[in-house]
């Protein structure tokens, strides 16, 4: 398969079931293992075949670094789905202890008694709109994208080189994913960190 045909493929993939719906989720509550296989379900297009996406024991590990809040007994909730698969797309950018200062002033809402609650399931609804809307071009974006590569390699007596499309290509992918991932860092340490650089409170 031509990679121009593969990585379209891959967008328009990623488009349809790359990005979780809460509506997908059970209201009902349910068990560590009925909480991994829901999660692998619906991000399986990151599996490759062999390992999931999500495990019991990163559900317990996250659980225990206050990532997401604890079970109600050993019972998950709909919001504990819907956090579980926030964290699963920070973690691709951001560390433990960063999601860990992300996730705190929502976990502390959870856990008050006298704050008005957040509504998790809303929240994420929100966000994954957001993201679908402002997404939906993707698979145009990167054809254009790949257009253009070939284009500008040709004026460089470079064209019909696949090698040189692919390296190009995955490099400004990376680059510029790594500009977003900058501000985000950025916006994390400036008002999710509770002190500044030497020590001072903000």
């Amino acid at each position: 398969m031509r990679y121009e045909v593969y990585a379209k493929k891959l967008s328009e993939n990623y488009m349809k079931s790359g990005i979780i719906d809460e509506k997908s989720f059970p209201e009902m509550e349910i068990y560590i293992d009925q909480m991994a296989r829901c999660l692998n379900q619906q991000l399986k297009v990151y599996g490759d075949g062999e390992k999931t996406p999500i495990n019991k024991a990163m559900i317990s590990n996250y659980t225990k670094h206050k990532m997401i809040p604890g079970p109600v007994g050993k019972r998950y909730t709909k919001d504990h789905l819907i956090l579980m698969s926030l964290v699963f797309y920070l973690k691709g950018c951001f560390s433990m202890d960063e999601i860990q200062r992300l996730m705190k002033p929502i976990l502390e809402n959870i856990a008050s008694t006298w704050d008005e609650k957040i509504d998790v399931s809303s929240m994420f609804a929100e966000i994954v709109d957001f993201v679908k809307k402002t997404e939906e071009d993707l698979p145009g974006r990167l054809e254009m994208q790949m257009n253009d590569i070939k284009k500008f390699l040709g004026n460089r007596d470079a064209a019909d080189d696949d090698t040189s499309e692919l390296i190009m290509l995955i490099t400004t992918l990376v680059m510029r994913s790594n500009a977003e991932r900058f501000i985000a860092q950025k916006l994390l340490d400036e008002y999710f960190d509770g002190t500044k650089k030497g020590g001072k409170k903000k």
